[in-house]
């Protein structure tokens, strides 16, 4: 693949429209992880991020001839169909998780046992623990912000998109994604705060 990474993203998608499949394959090596990083930040499942960024590239392959440049850039044309899968995969959990507490609030009335599964020993204990929690507070002041906050927020943070990035991924307005950034850092530090 030699050479292929300093072709510009926009090179990149019109030699996979003509149906160079090394090229196309460029463009997912370079933006598969950053993909990742978003759907897990917006449904922090890692199944569900790693199912998204495959259902991203196979629908930006069956869709190569509907990216319009003046619209936008390649990445935020990217960013904007990952966003749109990883919002509906949440809203899916959301739904799910809805149903699983239910049912648990019941089984707790009926007086089911919860604890049916032990626990497995832990070898790496206090250091590993110790990150694990750090990452768990910070995963649950992100999972208390709303979505539009949650989703401006890690494009910001995780993938350094610039606010008119955002705001075409987004679909709204440069002064609307500044104050969502601004509202999701302030609730993060409340958050935190709080913990």
């Amino acid at each position: 693949m030699s050479g292929l990474e300093s072709l510009s993203d926009e090179e990149l998608l019109q030699a996979a429209l003509e149906g160079s499949d090394a090229h196309f394959n460029a463009l997912v090596d370079r933006y598969a992880a950053s993909i990742y990083r978003l759907a897990y930040g917006i449904t922090g499942r890692r199944e569900d991020a790693e199912d998204i960024v495959q259902e991203t590239f196979l629908r930006v392959y069956g869709h190569l001839d509907q990216y319009a440049s003046p619209r936008g850039s390649v990445k935020t044309w990217l960013f904007t169909i990952a966003r749109n899968q990883s919002i509906n995969v949440f809203s899916s959990i959301k739904r799910s998780m809805a149903r699983f507490w239910s049912e648990q609030s019941s089984d707790q009335e009926r007086g089911d046992p919860l604890e049916a599964h032990p626990s497995s020993p832990h070898t790496d204990a206090e250091r590993q623990l110790s990150v694990q929690q750090e990452l768990e507070t910070v995963q649950r002041a992100l999972a208390k912000l709303p979505q539009r906050q949650r989703t401006a927020l890690l494009l910001k943070a995780q993938e350094d998109l610039s606010y008119e990035e955002i705001a075409q991924v987004m679909g709204t307005s440069v002064s609307s994604v500044e104050s969502l950034i601004f509202r999701a850092r302030q609730r993060i530090m409340e958050t935190l705060g709080d913990d």
